[in-house]
């Protein structure tokens, strides 16, 4: 026993302690929502939990995003609903951000911000022709589904609405939550978007330092 609890500490040690991290937070970040899990189970209430929705969400945003989206789909069965959206989104979101810290971290993606350094301008004007027809959908299809709620009509899911902002529509979407006065009430939104807009900037950030635009 005492060999095997040697062998154990030797092979800690020779782990970086932001490897380390990584997988502590994400264990950790899986036991709460396993918990939180059991407890709204057990009272027969989504809404019910360990702690509030939000409080979970600074997890993803510490690292657990991969425990997160493993305890999302585990234990929701890979079903997305009103209730768990807000996770689901922000563990996608905040697992790409922490996979492009490591890979940084690591050295696969190699970024050389210098000052003066060039565009690749096809690629440029691909990505903003891109940008600007997402961000028009996306800022229709809230004002769309602001009028279709007022007229009580089939409204487009939540899943909609934040994926077209997560696929670079988010400008779109914060003016036409601003606009027609649509989902300014849901965190997730009011929240998520601004998120959306900062992994889009870091994103293109690192494309360019590695040379891709």
């Amino acid at each position: 026993m005492e060999q095997a609890l040697s062998a154990l500490g030797g092979a800690v040690q020779g782990v970086h302690p932001f490897v380390i991290y990584l997988a502590g937070i994400n264990a950790l970040t899986f036991i709460l929502f396993a918990i939180d899990y059991a407890i709204a189970r057990y009272n027969q209430d989504e809404d019910t939990g360990l702690m509030d929705g939000r409080i979970l969400t600074l997890f993803a945003v510490a690292g657990g995003a991969l425990g997160m989206l493993l305890a999302l789909m585990i234990f929701t069965r890979n079903h997305m609903n009103k209730h768990n959206i807000a996770w689901w989104f922000s563990a996608i979101v905040f697992l790409i951000v922490w996979v492009l810290v490591v890979l940084v971290w690591a050295g696969v993606i190699v970024v050389d911000l210098e000052p003066g350094a060039s565009f690749n301008a096809p690629v440029i004007v691909a990505l903003g022709a891109y940008l600007l027809a997402i961000n028009v959908i996306t800022f229709a299809v809230f004002c769309l589904d602001k009028k279709r709620a007022i007229d009580r009509g089939s409204r487009f899911p939540e899943a909609t609405l934040l994926g077209l902002s997560l696929a670079g529509g988010a400008l779109g979407g914060i003016a036409g939550m601003r606009v027609a006065h649509h989902k300014t009430s849901k965190w997730y939104f009011a929240v998520g978007l601004p998120a959306f807009i900062i992994l889009h900037v870091a994103l293109f950030l690192l494309a360019h330092g590695a040379g891709l635009v």
